[in-house]
């Protein structure tokens, strides 16, 4: 019964000193994380304008593994001419409107600049509007291509290998 007392007691201290170790190591880790923390200044804004219009420029080869169809078949040769015939539209009408995206993306990094630094972003509206109206058009023109490309792949590759494109191009 002793034996058994002074076994409960030892293990209760043991395990007491060892939360208070692990306690004291995790505050001075806290404490330099904060310290680490107050040093560092905000990001710079850079604002991604093709990721935000969706501007897709597709890995031939990546496209054809992910929606299974063999580039050496008739299909995908099919495919290949279709995706490079579309990654050549994109590339043009992103050629074409470099001006207005350059001028969207600086006047949207700007304006976050300016609001980091002030902290009013009372605009915020007013610039999100006017870059929607830019974009505007440049979006429609890239849905419009989309919809050519959706078209011409379910016509050129099975149902099956459609149903994966079209899950290979959502992400």
């Amino acid at each position: 019964m002793k034996k058994l007392i002074l076994l409960i007691v030892l293990c209760c201290a043991f395990a007491a000193e060892a939360q208070f170790r692990n306690g004291q190591r995790n505050g001075q880790g806290q404490r330099q994380g904060d310290i680490s923390q107050t040093q560092q200044k905000a990001p710079e804004p850079n604002f991604e304008v093709e990721k935000y219009l969706g501007i897709v420029v597709y890995d031939i080869e990546k496209a054809a593994k992910k929606s299974s169809i063999k580039l050496t078949s008739d299909a995908g040769q099919l495919f290949s001419k279709t995706l490079t015939a579309y990654n050549k539209d994109v590339k043009g009408i992103t050629r074409i409107n470099s001006f207005l995206l350059r001028s969207t993306k600086e006047m949207v990094e700007n304006f976050q600049k300016i609001s980091m630094k002030s902290g009013d972003f009372s605009q915020q509206p007013e610039v999100v509007k006017k870059m929607n109206d830019n974009l505007e058009p440049i979006s429609n023109t890239l849905k419009e291509e989309d919809k050519k490309l959706d078209a011409n792949m379910k016509s050129i590759i099975s149902e099956k290998q459609y149903r994966k494109w079209i899950k290979y191009n959502k992400n």
